[in-house]
C-alpha cells in the first residue's frame, strides 16, 4: 500500500484546507475588486487558483495511490474585511496555518515510515516558503502604504508591466 489509512484521511482533510484556502482567497479578491482595486483583486484571484491547484495535487496523489479522495466539508471563508490591510493579514493568517498543516502530514509520513507520501510532501514544504514569503511581503506593501492603498495599486501595475 502506497499511503496508510491514517495519512489518507489526513491528505482528505488537506484537500479541504486548501479548498477553503481557494474560497478565502476568492472572497480577498473580491473585496478588492468591489473597493476597484483591481490589481489587487488580479492578484489574489491567482492566488486562489494556486490554492484549487495545490487541492488538485492532493487530490490526484490519492487517487494515483489507489484510494477514492473523500472530500470534506469546506468551512465558509470570512467575506467582511473593513481595509486592504485586514485583507492581507487574512492571507498571510492563513499561509501561516497551512504551513503548520504541511508540518503535521510531513511528521504523519514520517512517524509512519511513508516515503513516497513523504516525497510529494517536499514540494509542500518549498511551496509554503514561497507562499509566506509572498504574503508577507504584499502585507508589508500594504502596511507601508496606510490609508492610500492606490499607491500599491500603482506599485502593482508597475511591477508587473
Amino acid at each position: 500500500m502506497l499511503i496508510s489509512d491514517k495519512l489518507a484521511e489526513a491528505f482528505n482533510q488537506q484537500i479541504g484546507n486548501e479548498l477553503a484556502n481557494y474560497l478565502q482567497y476568492l472572497a480577498i479578491s473580491n473585496y478588492f475588486e468591489k473597493e476597484s482595486l483591481f490589481a489587487l483583486a488580479r492578484l489574489y484571484s491567482k492566488q486562489a487558483d494556486e490554492e484549487r491547484d495545490h487541492a488538485m495535487k492532493f487530490n490526484k496523489f490519492l487517487l494515483d495511490a489507489g484510494r477514492s479522495p473523500i472530500l470534506p466539508a469546506i468551512r465558509e471563508p470570512r467575506n467582511e474585511f473593513g481595509s486592504a490591510l485586514e485583507a492581507a493579514q487574512v492571507a498571510l493568517d492563513s499561509e501561516v496555518a497551512t504551513t503548520r498543516q504541511i508540518y503535521d502530514l510531513v511528521a504523519l509520513a514520517t512517524e509512519g515510515r511513508e516515503y513516497i507520501p513523504l516525497n510529494f510532501l517536499q514540494w509542500f514544504l518549498s511551496e509554503q516558503l514561497e507562499e509566506v514569503a509572498s504574503a508577507e511581503s504584499r502585507l508589508a506593501i500594504v502596511r507601508r502604504a496606510g490609508p492610500s492603498v492606490l499607491m500599491v495599486e500603482a506599485y502593482l501595475v508597475h511591477e508587473t508591466s
